[in-house]
């Protein structure tokens, strides 16, 4: 059996990026090849460099050493909460490589052993998250004439200028390639590539067959909103408590931080991955800034309302545009109304299912290549 090595980003602690890594495994497996996913972990994923970069949220704890120094213990065991939760999904159902990797570097002098490799799903081009083109993510640490290629990969925004020749001359060893977002095809449309290819996040590509046996039944039996609000966006509180109480139901917030105890609704704090997917699958309403929390309220078949994020938009705004369920995004300027209106989940269901058959001919056809090399 062949075996392909997936790099992308896992480590971050969150529900997206380990889900879209299991689909990603998932997908391989189900086409007959072994999959595993290579264990890199940047300082920027960790609970050390979450910590240090919290003097850039804001000039006031950058000025203030005793301040910071207070949100730091306030924020430690938030991010050792997140660790725990996260890494025991990773260590139940992904297959990791047994070494860990810290940089490009520590890579090539070590490169996984593999029939092919990929640079997998999640914002792993986006340098803005990234702060920089980081180029492990590029597959820099192959070995010359390695089979590469790409799936579902994000860049979330346009590339800048000044990484316009950078990016280009990584992506030159790719034999296949294909991202998420329509604008990231056009981006690399732009720096020559031609033969780009659109596709499903893999959470997408997946039925909601697979997720709705992940999902845990804890919340079956209770009737709620739930929030996801990564952005801390208060418009999104307050339509959520609104609705709550309109609807006599009860208001459930998801977060990984344990002070949003001072939201409105009661704080979910940092469920199991497991609990997540049921959270959504069994919500009466999901409002969320999430592209995630979107997908899986679209698999979940949920009245749900996406509030737009001020700079990590375009991947939310992509996927509903691709649905024609635009009127489910938002700014803010939102009405109970509006999450009322009935969603017609059988033709977005075969608007998917056509996605999935075309995702499924891009498959096939890097891996008909692979098994051919």
């Amino acid at each position: 059996m062949k075996k392909i090595e997936n790099i992308t980003i896992h480590r971050n602690c969150n529900y997206g990026s380990v889900l879209q890594t299991y689909a990603t495994q998932v997908t391989f497996e189900e086409l007959g090849f072994e999959c595993e996913t290579i264990d890199f972990i940047r300082e920027l994923d960790t609970k050390r460099g979450a910590l240090k970069r919290l003097k850039k949220k804001s000039k006031k704890l950058a000025s203030n050493p005793i301040l910071l120094a207070g949100a730091k213990a306030v924020m430690l065991i938030s991010y050792l909460k997140k660790e725990k939760t996260f890494n025991a999904f990773l260590s139940n159902h992904v297959n990791l490589s047994q070494k860990a990797y810290h940089s490009n570097q520590e890579l090539k002098d070590n490169i996984p052993n593999a029939d092919a490799y990929c640079t997998g799903s999640d914002q792993i081009w986006n340098s803005f998250w990234n702060e920089g083109v980081e180029p492990a993510y590029y597959l820099d640490f192959v070995p010359e004439g390695a089979f590469c290629f790409s799936y579902a990969s994000s860049i979330g925004q346009k590339i800048a200028d000044s990484e316009k020749n950078t990016i280009s001359a990584q992506l030159k060893k790719y034999s296949y390639l294909s991202v998420r977002e329509s604008q990231s095809v056009k981006s690399l449309n732009d720096l020559g590539y031609e033969n780009v290819v659109q596709v499903l996040d893999p959470t997408l590509y997946r039925t909601n067959e697979v997720w709705d046996r992940l999902a845990s039944n804890k919340f079956k039996n209770r009737k709620f909103v739930v929030t996801y609000n990564l952005h801390h966006d208060k418009t999104l509180d307050s339509y959520a408590q609104k609705l709550a109480q309109a609807k006599g139901l009860e208001l459930l917030n998801i977060s990984y931080n344990w002070h949003d105890i001072i939201r409105p609704g009661k704080l979910v704090w940092c469920p199991s991955v497991e609990e997540y997917l049921g959270l959504i699958r069994d919500a009466e309403y999901v409002i969320a800034d999430s592209f995630h929390a979107t997908a899986f309220s679209i698999q979940f078949h949920k009245k749900f309302i996406s509030f737009y994020p001020e700079k990590a938009s375009m991947r939310i705004r992509d996927i509903l545009s691709k649905l024609d369920i635009p009127q489910r995004g938002t700014k803010g300027e939102v009405t109970i109304r509006d999450i009322e209106k009935d969603i017609d989940y059988e033709t977005i269901d075969k608007k998917l299912n056509a996605y999935r058959v075309q995702d499924k001919a891009y498959l096939e056809k890097v891996c008909n290549s692979l098994r051919i090399e």
